[in-house]
């Protein structure tokens, strides 16, 4: 309970766990089998409450617990119920993470929870005053040391042991953890993962679970009296993998998919006969990089390495969403202070200052989702307020240098990916049955894990991404019939607020048309310039030859502005070798961006 692992095997998992605890404190019971209700659970037994800190399900649901949450705590001088006995009520029910979700913990000590259901990984944090959930990837190793007796800079160095551990080890088993688990360490008593201090506190078990999709087995070593105890029981085999030939099937719809409908294609072959009118455009203007004086007051015209919160300094507040720019690693503590500052609550956005296509953007639910984001980042990323508005669009604007106004070449609205449920589909049979959701379903299972299993009731619609990218599985719609002369002035109106913006798009949330076209209840999620698509050309009713067409149009306006700010403001444009170091650097920060 004060020292956890979890490594993912290729039949299933190992779950490894120390326990500290005061030598003043009875031995526990060694792991026994007992019926509760519809299941049968295995746990060791805490002689003084009854309680465990580690069990497991006879269907291979586990829950494993560390003392206190994100830091050390103030202990009060009693509490209504042990965290062990909190922790057999938790896994006992059908569906454990649920049960977290409704249980009273009112005046009970604060506790991390591990808890993992049919390759489902949760943790699950009591900071004493709010409940923090944070779903993890079950295909990577993870460890655990417990906040009220390990320091933040002693818990980085036991993941670094055990991470080097990991790399090092080419094949892990049960054995192989438990190994690790009671010799790890530099030699200090006071913080090797089987420890002992001066306050009478040590390492007196090991407790370590094999999960695979026959059994699970358990073994228990007594560090205290050198009693070691395995105990194993079969799994029922249910919600058996898909056989070799669905699978074949699948992936022969979803290769169907990509190839009928162009919008799935990869960029470069979309636009590979468009390179050629690139070309052209570059000749005339005698740079590859022709677009670079576009947006003279952007950094190389917001085509690639500016920082989205450049953007945000020059426009009214209340035009974008409360935001708040961190470096990478910020600790949760600072984390915290900025965004009460800030007034921003969860859950809310983080992003990279600079990205593109919604690469490293998520919905953060609590304060340890957004910590373990900071610890992840490779850069500097925003946290913004969520803007819970449902409508979202795109809108292409330009304006000619020597024009006083601007104009709106396209509207691109974006329908989220949403199921909804009719009271006998999974979600995931739900996501199935339409083929643009079907290609998010890898990245729908990493998100949500076993909650796809859920039944969703008739008529209810769950959002699974609140994000308006095209390649997170949002469906693109041309709006561009309802472009209007009020709408044209709200967005030049806000667009001439940013010195010298000429090309780009903006995507904005707003409650409704009616309140959009009079500028009221909106709120502008992004800022994109010479990169910019059109993309209200990715409507599936538009051929590929129409998205050539808005390519060649915008490309024009692109270059059209360009050479008119090259040439009657003395800006140079960008030469060759400048163009191709940038495009390099910024293909290496994105590449970064995607393991976060």
């Amino acid at each position: 309970m004060c020292t956890v692992s979890f490594i993912p095997t290729n039949d299933g998992v190992i779950i490894t766990s120390n326990r500290d605890e005061n030598s003043e404190r009875g031995s526990a019971f060694p792991p026994v089998i007992e019926n509760y209700g519809d299941y049968q659970l295995a746990y060791p037994k805490d002689p003084k409450s009854g309680g465990t800190w580690i069990a497991v399900k006879d269907n291979g649901d586990f829950a494993v617990l560390l003392n206190g949450a994100f830091e050390d705590h103030v202990k009060l001088p009693s509490y209504r119920k042990s965290r062990g006995i909190i922790l057999l009520e938790i896994i006992q029910s059908k569906i454990p993470e649920q049960n977290f979700d409704e249980i009273n913990l009112a005046e009970i000590e604060s506790f991390t929870l591990i808890l993992y259901k049919k390759n489902s990984l949760k943790e699950c944090r009591w900071d004493g005053f709010q409940k923090h959930k944070k779903l993890l990837k079950v295909n990577q190793p993870c460890i655990w040391s417990s906040a009220t007796l390990y320091p933040q800079h002693v818990r980085e160095e036991r993941e670094k042991w055990f991470n080097d551990w990991i790399e090092k080890e080419p094949k892990i088993n049960q054995n192989k953890a438990i190994r690790f688990h009671q010799f790890a360490g530099t030699g200090d008593k006071e913080n090797s993962l089987v420890m002992a201090r001066n306050n009478n506190i040590s390492t007196v078990s090991i407790t370590s679970v094999e999960i695979s999709s026959a059994s699970a087995d358990i073994l228990y070593k007594d560090l205290k009296s050198g009693v070691d105890k395995e105990i194993s029981f079969k799994i029922p085999r249910v919600n058996a993998k898909s056989s070799p030939f669905e699978k074949l099937k699948l992936n022969f719809r979803v290769a169907a998919i990509k190839a009928i409908n162009w919008e799935y294609w990869p960029m470069h072959l979309v636009y590979a006969p468009m390179y050629i009118y690139w070309l052209y455009l570059s000749a005339k203007a005698r740079s590859f990089f022709f677009f670079s004086a576009a947006n003279p007051m952007r950094l190389n015209s917001g085509f690639a390495m500016e920082n989205k919160s450049d953007s945000y300094k020059h426009l009214n507040k209340q035009f974008y969403p409360k935001t708040v720019l961190f470096a990478n690693g910020t600790n949760a503590p600072e984390l915290k202070a900025r965004l009460a500052d800030e007034e921003i609550g969860f859950p809310l956005i983080a992003k990279p200052d600079m990205g593109e296509r919604g690469t490293g953007v998520k919905l953060i639910a609590n304060l340890a989702d957004l910590a373990d984001y900071s610890r992840q980042s490779k850069a500097n990323f925003l946290t913004q307020e969520f803007i819970d508005y449902k409508n979202e669009v795109g809108i292409f604007y330009h304006r000619l240098p020597d024009a006083a106004n601007g104009k709106i070449t396209g509207i691109v609205g974006k329908e989220f990916l949403t199921i909804t449920g009719d009271g006998k589909s999974t979600m995931e049979v739900l996501i199935k049955k339409n083929n643009r959701y079907l290609l998010q379903l890898n990245t729908l299972k990493n998100l949500y894990g076993a909650q796809l299993e859920h039944l969703l009731p008739i008529g209810e619609e769950k959002i699974l991404v609140p994000f308006g990218n095209h390649c997170r599985g949002a469906k693109f719609i041309d709006l561009s019939y309802m472009i209007s002369r009020n709408l044209t002035l709200v967005i030049d109106n806000v667009c001439k607020q940013l010195p010298e913006f000429y090309f780009g798009r903006l995507d904005i949330k707003f409650k409704n048309w009616d309140d959009f076209e009079q500028g009221r209840n909106f709120s502008i999620i992004e800022l994109n310039g010479a990169a910019s698509e059109p993309t209200h050309m990715y409507d599936p009713k538009h051929s590929i030859f129409f998205a050539w067409k808005e390519i060649k149009k915008h490309w024009d306006l692109l270059y059209k502005i360009s050479k008119s700010n090259a040439k009657n403001k003395s800006i140079p444009l960008m030469t060759t070798v400048e163009g191709l170091k940038l495009l390099k650097v910024h293909s290496e920060h994105i590449k970064g961006l995607s393991k976060i």
